[in-house]
């Protein structure tokens, strides 16, 4: 299990690279998503490396500020006590997140002897080895828990309290009226998911040329849960296992791929929709808008 876990959005990935190679010439082990196996469980691998590590740097810029999946770790991280947080660019921190100070590496060139980068190590180091490290870098310790008796006592009296004062006021007013029942979150999550993957589906083509050799896109989810993107061209069909799907943005890892211009098995793609445009990534980092091709 790897010493620091990096986390980041992926359209951060150069950005990132740098500090990993620095944080390993400084003689730590380090674990970003580029680790992963082309067969492993996407999921339960970071899940895994997340809880092993001993620090966790977080990457923050607008594109992650934004990302469920890196929220959700740095909540985990935090939670744990071993949380770390950067600044690739100017952007404003999750909720909770803003009130702990971070190192700032909007200008960092990759240089190791960059005073700021030798923050970092040293208080990745530190956090590894269970030591404070330096003042700056937004990290706490994990809070010890209360004793369960204390916290007992202290919910006892609470309710005593609420049953008098809600005897009292049935005295003076009326019974409210039942609350509308509260929306499932889980059920709006997989309802606005469904909705993006859906978007990506139909013909595609770059802008100019009149959709003369358009692209055509599908998903579908078979009945283990699993769903996949198919991209097919005129030489060229491509299928990748959906890994995440939040706000505007898809990633997906090649399982089947066919054609000189489809990425191989395990390369991942991205995918952002904007209406009738989108933005492809392809495994290179390479940007391809692309247009909505009106229906035939």
């Amino acid at each position: 299990m790897a010493e620091v876990f990096i986390s980041y959005k992926r359209q951060d990935q150069l950005a990132v690279q740098p500090l990993v190679r620095g944080l390993r010439g400084h003689g730590l082990t380090v674990w970003w998503d580029q680790e992963i196996e082309p067969d492993a469980p996407w999921e339960l691998t970071i899940e895994r490396e997340l809880d092993g590590a001993k620090a966790v740097i977080v990457a923050w810029s607008t594109g992650s500020v934004v990302s469920e999946n890196v929220r959700a770790e740095a909540r985990r991280a935090r939670h744990a006590g071993k949380l770390i947080q950067v600044f690739l660019e100017h952007c404003e921190p999750p909720l909770f997140f803003g009130e702990r100070q971070g190192v700032n590496l909007r200008d960092w060139k990759g240089d190791p002897g960059d005073h700021r980068f030798q923050t970092i190590a040293a208080a990745a180091r530190a956090v590894a080895e269970g030591r404070a490290p330096p003042v700056g870098v937004g990290f706490a310790p994990a809070q010890p828990r209360r004793r369960w008796r204390v916290a007992a006592a202290a919910l006892a009296a609470s309710l005593v309290a609420l049953a008098l004062a809600a005897g009292a006021a049935r005295l003076l007013w009326p019974a409210a009226p039942p609350a509308k029942p509260a929306v499932d979150p889980a059920a709006a999550a997989a309802q606005a998911r469904q909705t993006l993957l859906r978007s990506l589906a139909g013909a595609w083509d770059r802008q100019g040329r009149a959709c003369a050799a358009p692209i055509t896109i599908s998903e579908a989810t078979d009945n283990a849960g699993v769903t996949t993107i198919t991209v097919s061209g005129p030489k060229f069909r491509s299928t990748g296992q959906v890994i995440t799907a939040e706000a505007d943005d898809v990633m997906t890892r090649d399982v089947d791929a066919a054609g000189g211009a489809a990425g191989g098995a395990g390369e991942t793609w991205e995918y952002q929709p904007n209406g009738a445009l989108m933005t492809v990534i392809d495994g290179r980092g390479v940007h391809t808008p692309l247009i909505r091709c009106p229906a035939k």
